[in-house]
Order: C-alpha cells, then sequence, then structure tokens
C-alpha cells in the first residue's frame, strides 16, 4: 500500500503542473493503430518469453506446453499488478497445477530467468549512455549524480553505520534460521525443506547446464526486440512525439524499465515520472506531450495485461476442470 500511494503521488506530481484540457484532447485524438500494433509487439514478447522459460524447463527434463506456459506467465503478470513480484510465485503455481513441474525448480528457474533479465537491462542502459554519451552527461549529472552526491557528502559515517547495519542483520538472520533448522526434529519438515531448496538450486543452475543455449539468447532478443517496438510505436501515436527515433527509443526503453521494475504495483507514477522527465529534460518534448505519450504507452500495455491475464485464468481454470473431470470419468 505504501508502494502504490507512492506511485499515486508521482502521479499526481507530474501531472499537477499540466493542462489537463490539453492532455485529454491528445488521449482521445491519438492514432490508435499504432497503439494497436504496440499491444502486439507486448503480446508477442510475452509469447517469446513463455517460449525462453520452456527451454529453461526442458532442461531439466520436463516438458510443458507452449501454451500452458503463456497462460502461467500472463497469470504471474496479472497478479504482479496488484502485489509486485507476487506473480512470479503466481506463475509458479499456475504451472506447476497444471504440468506437475515441482513448485522449487519452477521458481529455480524464475529466479535464473530474472538474474539475466537484470544483467540485459545493465548492458541495455550501458550500451545507451555509451551511444549518447555526451548527451545524457548532463541530464545524469543533474538528476542521478549530483544529487546523490549532495546526500551522501561528508556522511561517509553514516553509510558505513548503515552498511555495518546490513551486513549485522543479515549474520543474525543467517545465524536464526540455522540455529532453527538444528532445532527442528521433525525428519518429515527437514526432508521437504531440503528438497525444496535443493530443487531452487537446481532451477537456478538452469542458464549455465541448459541445452539450446542459443534458441535461449535469440529468444531474448527477440523479447527485448519487442519491448523496444511497445515504445517505439507509440511515439507515433501523438504528433509531438512523432519526430522522435531509434536512440530516443532506445533511451525510453533502458531508463522507463527502472520505472516498471520499481516496487509500486504495474509502475504506476514512477513510469510516467521518468519517461516525462527523459522526454521534457532531454529531449525537450512538449510536457503535455510528454505524459501524454507516457500515459499511452503505460496504459496500453496495462490494459492488455489486465485483459490476457483474465483470459489466462480463465483458460488455466477450464484446463483444470477437465483434468478433474479426466481423473473422474476413469
Amino acid at each position: 500500500m505504501v508502494f502504490l500511494a507512492l506511485g499515486f503521488f508521482l502521479l499526481w506530481y507530474v501531472t499537477k503542473d499540466q493542462d489537463r484540457g490539453k492532455i485529454i484532447f491528445e488521449l482521445l485524438n491519438a492514432n490508435y493503430w499504432w497503439i494497436i500494433f504496440s499491444v502486439i509487439a507486448g503480446m508477442v514478447s510475452h509469447f517469446f518469453r513463455a517460449l525462453r522459460w520452456n527451454i529453461l524447463i526442458s532442461s531439466l527434463g520436463y516438458h510443458t506446453k507452449t501454451s500452458v506456459t503463456y497462460y502461467a506467465l500472463m497469470t504471474g503478470y496479472l497478479f504482479n499488478l496488484v502485489v509486485p513480484r507476487l506473480g512470479e510465485v503466481t506463475r509458479c503455481g499456475v504451472l506447476h497445477s497444471s504440468s506437475k513441474v515441482p513448485f522449487s525448480i519452477l521458481f529455480g528457474t524464475v529466479l535464473s530467468e530474472r538474474f539475466f533479465d537484470m544483467l540485459c537491462l545493465i548492458l541495455l542502459i550501458a550500451v545507451t549512455v555509451l551511444l549518447q554519451l555526451s548527451f545524457l552527461e548532463s541530464f545524469l549529472g543533474q538528476y542521478i549524480y549530483y544529487p546523490l552526491l549532495e546526500k551522501f557528502e561528508n556522511n561517509y559515517l553514516i553509510i558505513f553505520i548503515i552498511a555495518c547495519l546490513i551486513i549485522v542483520l543479515l549474520f543474525l538472520i543467517f545465524k536464526i534460521i540455522k540455529t532453527q533448522l538444528k532445532k527442528d526434529s521433525q525428519k518429515k519438515r527437514m526432508s521437504w525443506l531440503k528438497m525444496q531448496i535443493k530443487g531452487m538450486a537446481t532451477g537456478i543452475k538452469t542458464i549455465r547446464y541448459m541445452k539450446k543455449k542459443w534458441i535461449f539468447l535469440f529468444h531474448t532478443l527477440m523479447i527485448w526486440l519487442n519491448y523496444f517496438l511497445m515504445v517505439y510505436l507509440c511515439f507515433f501515436a501523438i504528433k509531438g512525439t512523432s519526430h522522435l527515433g531509434f536512440l530516443e527509443g532506445l533511451t525510453i526503453l533502458s531508463f522507463g524499465s527502472l520505472g516498471i521494475v520499481a516496487p509500486v504495483p504495474g509502475g504506476i507514477g514512477t513510469y510516467h515520472f521518468i519517461v516525462t522527465k527523459i522526454l521534457t529534460e532531454l529531449y525537450y518534448i512538449i510536457p503535455e506531450y510528454a505524459l501524454s505519450y507516457a500515459y499511452i504507452a503505460h496504459a496500453s500495455q496495462l490494459l492488455m495485461l489486465l485483459l490476457v491475464g483474465l483470459f489466462s485464468i480463465f483458460m488455466v481454470s477450464l484446463k483444470m476442470k477437465n483434468i478433474n473431470f479426466l481423473k473422474k470419468l476413469y
């Protein structure tokens, strides 16, 4: 609730000083064909993500249908709109119920997948900065480097104390868990816990030992290519951003993704704040056009996740009913 409130505060903050009538006019008169193409790109990116997840699962000797994996994935995205990161657990639970792949192994593959995506995002940000180094230097300095330097300058003692507290806290958590495990006399419970940890460890190792590495990389490339198209195609929906090109799209994708991965449901507010700041301060787009673009790019994907997620829940429940019916029949 705190993070959701923060998101709505940021949404209010970026909107409060702008001409709302002009924003509404831009939204109503947008070219929705480009928005539809952007939504299709979003759906295609999630399809490739399902294919990529299947590669990790099949590398461990399990086989799942692409359609079922896709429904599980989209159900997870729907739950992410409610509570950030809940979707990662949900999609593993849905696929486990539908395909009987151990939950712990599925969760391990998701952790591997997310770690790999984080590396991709870091690489993408690095490439974006290098391609526009002189252009981005003043922007990054004004909004990131100098504010952080000002905040922590001459506060090295506080930073050291915070770091020590974090280390002590992690050490205490480790000791508590270790003590509890030693005290646990129920062998079945210990066996179950070890099995879950072993399953997650197995899932995490899949990227290292998986088969079809080049296909995995191809799917990753297609995921991020379609992510780029989601951002780029929305430029043409309104006149104020229709002149923006490849590098601008790359910048919005790189830094806008930080707003999506922030611990705010659906990236509400955080995405709008980051994208609007980039468009206005870096590319000198009129604020109303910048915010209109942010609303269009975000709302179109949010609506797609909502509709496809609800449809996926329906398909998964239908499949589970059919399985239960066949069990009763035989």
